[in-house]
């Protein structure tokens, strides 16, 4: 019976999504990848990255996240100054606009390259996306070697992963080549 519970409770855990992560709901870049456990398994990475308290930017974006709230707090006290409601009705007020502030300013944070980093997950996984939009370049030929929506030049990681699947390359010298693909047969002698 206790493995029952654990393989159920197991199973929970994975299905269900981290409270953060819930944050990153609506970025494209998390609709390339191939398979759930891709996904998840990056999002995992970024989290991990993300509360590294060794990190700069992990203590960079609490001093952002701290200055944020007592900042906005004092804006909304000093709005609170201006009309003279009861105490108690400003007061749940500033506490409102406190906590709503504090959401809005962890969200952005999170938010805040977690694109660009999905991104480099999708090029680990062999997945071509383009590094400046995230538009996927799936099946798309290596000439002009640009991005459809962006207009960037592909990076030489998504070549790699384009030719690797196929993609045609009518000009060699795009992708690093020096030797042309359809050579002509030496003259006779």
């Amino acid at each position: 019976m206790s493995t029952n519970v654990q393989h159920r409770e197991g199973t929970e855990s994975k299905t269900k999504p981290h409270l953060l992560n819930l944050t990153l709901a609506g970025l494209p870049e998390l609709e390339h990848f191939e398979t759930d456990e891709q996904r998840q398994a990056a999002l995992e990475q970024i989290g991990q990255e993300a509360a590294d308290v060794k990190s700069g930017g992990f203590w960079l974006a609490i001093g952002v996240l701290v200055g944020g709230v007592v900042g906005g707090q004092y804006l909304i006290r000093g709005l609170m100054g201006m009309v003279s409601w009861p105490r108690w009705l400003e007061d749940s007020l500033i506490l409102l606009g406190t906590g709503v502030l504090f959401v809005f300013i962890l969200r952005f944070l999170h938010r805040r390259g977690a694109a660009a980093e999905l991104r480099q997950k999708l090029l680990q996984e062999g997945v071509p996306v383009c590094v400046a939009c995230g538009y996927l370049l799936r099946g798309l030929p290596l000439d002009p070697g640009r991005c459809p929506e962006c207009g960037r030049d592909f990076e030489p990681r998504v070549r790699a992963i384009l030719i690797e699947q196929g993609a045609s390359n009518p000009d060699p010298q795009r992708s690093g080549s020096s030797a042309p693909q359809d050579a002509a047969e030496p003259p006779a002698a």
